[in-house]
């Protein structure tokens, strides 16, 4: 079954998504937003009641990503080729996304919602209007610096940390983010998405200033 993206346009048009790169400031946004205009904060994160629903879903069968790691020494000491390929692939993000895509239309007709989302920005834009889509990203250099002493953060810091050559995986990691926050820009940029690229002079209220103008809020 295929939904046309004009029907789903249409059924999440209460929607307003944050999409971008770790440390960009789609969670602490929608949380400023959903605080000043009283929007539900939809969040994908793993400890959040979203991601919990969808790991009670998913299913191998259907969804490649549900396939869950049992080695974490394996999983981490790849060499950073295997990591750009499940990048390129992006399955997991992408299969989130359909669930989160049905959850955001039921629970968008009652409700403003602001989803802090990772999707890919010509996904997201195809199925939202220009003016309800931004794309909050941070440089590398600031997301390496910041990521790992996020509350929200620690299990993945702690678990590389008690295994073998701890530093050499989190060289593979850093690396990562630079390689997948180049790519994030350039998706959007490509798409003609709205950003917002942080920066040391960024504060909440400039962002949140921005991110009014552009929803027109």
């Amino acid at each position: 079954m295929r939904i046309a993206n004009n029907i789903l346009r249409h059924s999440l048009r209460n929607v307003y998504f944050l999409i971008g790169t770790a440390c960009g400031g789609k969670t602490t946004m929608a949380k400023a937003l959903s605080e000043k205009y009283g929007f539900v904060h939809f969040d994908d994160n793993w400890h959040e009641p979203p991601y919990k629903m969808w790991e009670t879903v998913r299913d191998l069968k259907y969804q490649k990503s549900a396939r869950e790691v049992t080695d974490w020494e394996a999983y981490f000491g790849r060499p950073l080729e295997e990591f750009v390929a499940d990048m390129e692939e992006n399955a997991g993000v992408n299969e989130f996304f359909e669930f989160a895509v049905v959850e955001l239309v039921k629970m968008s007709q009652h409700n403003t919602i602001v989803a802090d989302i990772g999707a890919p920005a010509d996904v997201v834009l195809d199925i939202s209007d220009y003016h309800r889509v931004a794309c909050l990203r941070a440089p590398a250099e600031l997301i390496v610096r910041d990521y790992y002493g996020r509350e929200d953060h620690r299990e993945f810091i702690e678990c590389i940390m008690r295994l073998t050559e701890p530093e050499k995986k989190l060289a593979t990691q850093n690396e990562l983010f630079r390689i997948g926050a180049e790519r994030i820009a350039n998706e959007a940029r490509e798409c003609g998405m709205f950003q917002i690229v942080r920066n040391e002079e960024s504060t909440v209220e400039k962002t949140l200033r921005l991110l009014e103008a552009h929803f027109k809020l």
